[in-house]
């Protein structure tokens, strides 16, 4: 489905307006998962949720890999900030129908909102992750 530039606008908008919040997830995740810092490697979790959320074909894939690395007994970390996560994109769900009442621009309309709220919330957690290696506050 294609977007109308109209609902494109909406979206890029509602992200733009939106983006203070998304970074608080971001800041949230580093806070959780920070990095390995004797390898300066991120963590893959933050690398899984931004895949999973750029190549998933369904708003619902990504909801559940959160609600799947939740449940997982060795992702204690996940359990922290599974549920606003959850929040947020259920936040997205909710938006796509108020911006739209036709379910095939729903779908559409919900995983460009889940593309740049993941962008948000993963630039944070990289932008923490550099101020941490230079020493610096963020």
């Amino acid at each position: 489905m294609v977007l109308n530039s109209d609902l494109i606008q909406k979206v890029d908008r509602y992200i733009d307006e939106n983006h203070k919040t998304f970074s608080e997830l971001g800041d949230s995740f580093f806070d959780v998962f920070s990095y390995d810092k004797g390898n300066d490697r991120i963590s893959t979790q933050i690398r899984n949720l931004q895949q999973i959320t750029c190549s998933a074909t369904r708003f619902a894939d990504i909801e559940d890999f959160v609600k799947n690395q939740m449940g997982k007994e060795k992702e204690v970390k996940w359990k922290r900030v599974g549920d606003s996560t959850l929040k947020k994109l259920k936040e997205l769900r909710d938006k796509s129908q108020e911006f739209d009442s036709d379910p095939a621009n729903q779908m559409a309309l919900r995983l460009r909102l889940a593309r740049g709220w993941v962008r948000a919330v993963v630039s944070q957690y990289l932008y923490r992750v550099a101020c941490d290696q230079m020493g610096e506050r963020s």
